[in-house]
């Protein structure tokens, strides 16, 4: 009986310490096991860690609004003209309608009498009693006959265009007038108490 034991247990054991071999060369332990590299950031002996964390966290970004400002174009509109020392700001679109209004209220006066109507608009806009535009000076309730009579058109010529240029440029034939008009058509009552500073053609200026 104890012949026949040995040979077994001799057999089992070999067996046992076989898978134990088999086990120790194919089974990475964790000392074996690759393991991540860390870079560890270099520290600023200015600033304290906490701060640093603080830097690398901050981004700069770039708003969708400043990327889409660099596409804008400037409108024909927008690029205002800056005359009389900065004082009116006139787009380009309002130099014709205001060169339209000088041509309803102004053909067949002489030039200086256009100059000095365009100057009469400017010097609205840059009063503090009237609208700061151009074109809200030129439609404000009861100006200037034209408008209020639905006869401004569209027509402009040469002569008028010049002529708010130069007034957009300094000239002011009307010596600083706020207002205009013709003693020969004239009802306001209200319009004849204004002090008279030139005739010209046809029109009066006064303030």
């Amino acid at each position: 009986m104890l012949s026949r034991e040995a040979p077994t247990r001799f057999f089992f054991f070999l067996n046992s310490f076989g898978l134990m071999l088999l086990c120790l060369f194919v089974t990475p332990t964790s000392a074996m096991a690759p393991q991540p590299v860390q870079i560890l950031p270099v520290l600023d002996s200015t600033t304290s860690p906490s701060e640093q964390v603080l830097k690398k966290e901050k981004k700069p970004t770039i708003s969708a609004t400043a990327v889409k400002r660099e596409s804008v174009q400037v409108s024909r509109d927008s690029r205002p003209r800056v005359v009389r020392n900065g004082k009116v700001k006139v787009s380009e679109r309002d130099m014709e309608l205001l060169a339209r209004l000088v041509y309803a209220e102004g053909r067949g006066e002489p030039y200086e009498g256009q100059v000095a109507i365009a100057a009469v608009v400017l010097n609205r806009v840059a009063s503090d009693d009237f609208p700061n535009t151009v074109r809200e000076v030129i439609y404000a309730p009861n100006a200037f006959s034209p408008v209020h009579d639905g006869n401004l058109t569209h027509k402009l010529n040469e002569s008028t265009r010049k002529a708010v240029q130069d007034a957009m440029n300094g000239k002011d034939p009307s010596n600083g007038s706020l207002y205009f008009f013709n003693p020969d058509t004239a009802k306001s009552k209200w319009i004849w108490s204004r002090p008279v500073t030139v005739e010209i053609g046809n029109h009066r200026f006064a303030r």
